[in-house]
């Protein structure tokens, strides 16, 4: 529309140029004109021509009258965080961790969290239970991802006749009868059904399972949470801000916490 009404413009000026040229003047304002159509006469525009007091394009379809500028804004970009699919198959309950039930096959344990976690660190082999801790049965193994160790054996409360999973422990620390001393936390981030994990403070703990029992230090080992017979572990202290620095899912013979 602006290069419409600026041709406008230029062609009255050329309308005033002419008209400045011819003999007599136009009496009143100059600014204000009325343009008229060509005629065959020549007798000169009277000096007393009503003069329009406006000149205003008018505008012959729509998208003359209105300008109109859309303007897309571009929709906010957000940045996922990536799951590590170990810390999502993972989940350490009171029936196991993941898919790795208690009373699982053991080759078939082992080779579901290596498929997420390379192979283990460690591995005892099968031994006599008395050898790692005082559990029954005739034979027992502990297989170790940095400091999450499965304990499996062919007695326990879950199964007794054949060998299966049946504990785990996640976290290892050094405690003096004082202080608490983190050793391993490997691997990383793994949580239970309600976000429970290493280096979570007993304020949150507590929050996550209102109902849990905390126990004191004594000579051997800090202060103790369960949250039922299957699901324990140690923090630094009963500090609110105390944290955990050991999860042990079923009755692990091997680890008496």
């Amino acid at each position: 529309m602006r290069r419409r009404l600026i041709a406008g413009s230029t062609a009255l000026a050329f309308a005033l140029a002419a008209c400045g040229g011819s003999e007599g003047s136009v009496a009143g304002p100059t600014t204000k004109l009325t343009l008229f159509p060509t005629t065959t006469t020549t007798q000169p525009v009277a000096s007393t021509t009503t003069v329009q007091t406006n000149l205003t394009a008018v505008p012959t379809t729509k998208a003359d009258a209105v300008d109109v500028t859309t303007t897309t804004e571009a929709a906010p970009t957000t940045t996922a965080v990536p799951v590590d699919p170990a810390v999502e198959a993972l989940v350490l309950s009171d029936e196991g961790i993941g898919a790795a039930v208690f009373s699982g096959d053991p080759d078939g344990v082992v080779a579901f969290l290596s498929s997420f976690l390379g192979p283990p660190t460690a591995d005892t082999g099968w031994v006599d239970p008395f050898e790692i801790g005082n559990c029954a049965g005739t034979q027992l193994r502990v297989v170790s991802f940095g400091s999450l160790n499965l304990t499996f054996g062919d007695v326990s409360p879950v199964l007794e006749g054949r060998p299966h999973f049946f504990a785990y422990t996640y976290g290892t620390y050094d405690f003096d009868g004082t202080t608490v001393v983190v050793s391993d936390q490997t691997p990383l981030g793994l949580v239970t059904e309600n976000s429970v994990g290493l280096g979570t403070e007993l304020i949150l703990l507590e929050a996550a399972h209102p109902g849990l029992r905390l126990n004191p230090a004594d000579d051997f080992f800090p202060e103790t949470f369960v949250i039922n017979d299957n699901l324990r572990g140690a923090v630094t202290g009963l500090a609110d801000d105390s944290e955990v620095v050991s999860i042990i899912g079923g009755q692990d013979c091997a680890d008496p916490t």
